[in-house]
């Protein structure tokens, strides 16, 4: 598979895992990789979920930093950028 048409399959596998909360079936990867996915998933959903429902700032900043590392570590695996 050329680089490509991967960072098009990665990038799509993430965002309809953001979209349904779900790993599709067909991702692969190592197990950094798969760490890596997971961890920006659940960050990100965990940032949405405070933003919607915190007032505190330091935690919505928190929630943030957290997705931020998650998202960095997700292109370092990958070399793709995370899609939220």
């Amino acid at each position: 598979m050329n680089g490509t048409n991967q960072t098009s399959l990665i990038r799509r596998f993430a965002t309809q895992a953001l979209l349904t909360g779900k790993l599709p079936c067909g991702i692969f990867g190592n197990q950094r990789q798969l760490g890596a996915f997971s961890e920006a998933l659940y960050a990100t959903r965990e940032f949405d979920r405070v933003l919607a429902e915190s007032e505190d700032l330091s935690e919505v900043t928190k929630a943030l930093s957290v997705k931020r590392a998650a998202a960095a570590r997700f292109r370092r695996e990958f070399g793709v950028k995370w899609p939220a």
